[in-house]
């Protein structure tokens, strides 16, 4: 070729390329980080009793308060046990986060009093109406950092930043 030319040696863009497409292939370790932070975020919202949205718990009904044994002033936390076993697994190139706990569902969906049958005595499950309670879930400022988390694994494993 005649006249001026640039020659542009795409080794480095290709390595990056290499290097990203590797990360995608196997993001556990950004889903782990993800899955921490869920951990963390979820924590929170039983100390400030609020929805993701930042919408206080619907209140204990009076009945309920009266035989509660313990934590009468805490929404959602009786032993804590709710709280406790909230969980993240990695698998592949998912992230499951929750709990295995049942009641789970119906605190953050609610449920109609007798919505799950009867006892052997005949005695409606739940026994009175439960409100739904969302606990589980992301904010915006949530989907924000986990974002940030994603934009900064991204630039970790292609060498534009080193970690934190």
């Amino acid at each position: 070729m005649a006249g001026a030319r640039i020659e542009l040696d795409a080794r480095e863009a290709s390595n990056t390329l290499s290097a990203l497409a590797g990360s995608l292939e196997n993001p556990a370790p950004l889903l782990r980080d993800i899955g921490e932070y869920l951990l963390q975020v979820h924590r929170n919202r039983f100390r400030t009793q609020t929805s993701p949205e930042g919408v206080p718990w619907a209140a204990l009904s009076p009945s309920y308060l009266k035989r509660k044994p313990k934590n009468q002033g805490k929404v959602l936390t009786l032993s804590g046990l709710l709280r406790n076993t909230l969980r993240y697994q990695v698998l592949g190139t998912e992230l499951l986060f929750g709990t295995d706990r049942p009641y789970g569902a119906v605190h953050q969906f609610g449920a109609a009093q007798g919505q799950f049958g009867k006892t052997k005595r005949g005695s409606p499950i739940p026994w009175g109406h439960i409100p739904a309670r969302p606990w589980l879930g992301t904010s915006a400022e949530d989907d924000r950092e986990i974002l940030a988390l994603t934009r900064d694994y991204l630039e970790f494993a292609t060498g534009a930043s080193a970690p934190l």
